[in-house]
């Protein structure tokens, strides 16, 4: 009986210590956020892919390619710092294939996304990726 109590309460104290899977913040709570590339950002631990907009890769298929997405990456980061930061998840798909959140982010009540749009380092997301390479 000893036994079984002992390895109970060591399987509890494992699952105490287990990941947990990331929780979007609650909508209007402060959320410290870093860029990880033009679309994807992390907040609090949690991936988060911006769902209106496609940016350029970072390991782009030619040089402009790969300076653009610095460059959308580097805007992205200044925007995060002057937040503060919603995110909103997408209602109808709440994670994509690598399981990230999709969402909406605002930066100050702005659309993170259209803010990209808006100064050309990111196209309208339509579904399906196109080459940035000329």
């Amino acid at each position: 009986m000893i036994r079984v109590l002992a390895i109970l309460l060591s399987l509890m104290s494992f699952a105490a210590c287990a990941p947990r899977p990331a929780q979007a913040p609650p909508p209007g709570e402060p959320v410290a956020c870093r860029a990880v590339d033009g679309d994807t950002i992390d907040c609090a631990g949690q991936r988060v892919r911006l769902v209106n907009v496609d940016t350029p890769e970072l390991r782009g298929a030619c040089a402009a390619e790969s300076a653009l997405a610095r460059r959308a990456r580097a805007f992205v980061a200044e925007r995060l710092a002057a937040g503060p930061v919603e995110i909103v998840p997408d209602p109808r798909r709440p994670r994509d294939r690598y399981g990230r959140t999709l969402a909406r982010v605002a930066v100050g009540g702005a659309d993170l996304g259209e803010a990209l749009i808006a100064a050309g380092l990111a196209r309208r997301w339509d579904g399906r990726r196109r080459p940035w390479c000329p």
